[in-house]
């Protein structure tokens, strides 16, 4: 016979619910913010995206592209942000697997700016050429 899984009442302490959920979404956003560089960089380079698609009076279907493409790239850099701090927890002397998880992690951070810069670059081509 099975032990029965774990259920969230085993796990500790910890609040519940949707408003629970939220304010633990919200406190990690508040610490990346404070804690990853590259973050803060991407939101200055989303403001600026912003600014521009606001300057050519972007269409409804460019303001999309443009949120999917910014929405990509932070939830990206998020994850790498949580990556990190895992690995650092599990692995606080280096090693060569948890070095491989990093730069994979922040491939996908590069591949996710990659691509929100290729259809940034499609929605102005569209926008300069009407």
């Amino acid at each position: 016979m099975t032990s029965p899984s774990p259920t969230s009442a085993d796990r500790g302490p910890r609040r519940h619910g949707v408003v629970a959920s939220f304010g633990y979404a919200f406190a990690g956003l508040a610490a990346a913010w404070r804690t990853q560089p590259n973050l803060r960089v991407h939101a200055v380079l989303a403001a600026g995206v912003i600014a521009a698609g606001l300057a050519l009076r972007l269409a409804p279907l460019g303001w999309g592209i443009v949120a999917l493409a910014v929405g990509l790239v932070v939830a990206a850099e998020l994850f790498n942000s949580a990556l990190e701090a895992a690995v650092d927890l599990a692995s606080p002397q280096d090693h060569p697997l948890a070095k491989r998880a990093k730069d994979v992690a922040a491939a996908g951070v590069l591949v996710a700016a990659l691509a929100a810069t290729a259809a940034g670059v499609a929605v102005l081509c569209g926008v300069l050429g009407r």
